[in-house]
């Protein structure tokens, strides 16, 4: 058996693979968006929906170019933490929302120091 003979399999499984990523991720971002609802409210889950979908929706970008994205933006990749932190900490805490809002905002602003940092630009 040539190498040649082992291409098709690989990119059948890696076909495969990206699918099951993409709809279980999809079904991920439901599932959390209806946790949310049913906690926090409508407006939370709305949120949520917003937040775990785009995360969900970047399955569907070629790693590459999602890593282009990265390198041309630098700090703006920082800032997807906050909705992201803001979700967990409302859904997992029993914390008003202000304080998920100022917790989740003092986070992301040391989350963007760091990267800010870590790639030269606070230097």
């Amino acid at each position: 058996m040539t190498d040649a003979d082992n291409v098709a399999p690989s990119r059948t499984k890696q076909r495969i693979a990206q699918w099951f990523s993409r709809v279980f991720l999809a079904l991920v971002a439901v599932a959390i968006t209806l946790g949310m609802i049913d906690k926090r409210g409508v407006a939370m889950g709305v949120l949520a929906a917003l937040t775990y979908g785009a995360l969900a929706a970047t399955v569907w970008v070629p790693f590459q170019r999602l890593m282009d994205w990265s390198r041309r933006h630098p700090m703006l990749d920082g800032l997807c933490f906050a909705p992201i932190l803001l979700c967990g900490l409302a859904y997992l805490t029993s914390l008003s929302l202000l304080w998920c809002l100022g917790i989740a905002v003092i986070g992301t602003a040391l989350l963007l120091a760091v990267v800010g940092w870590r790639r030269g630009l606070l230097r």
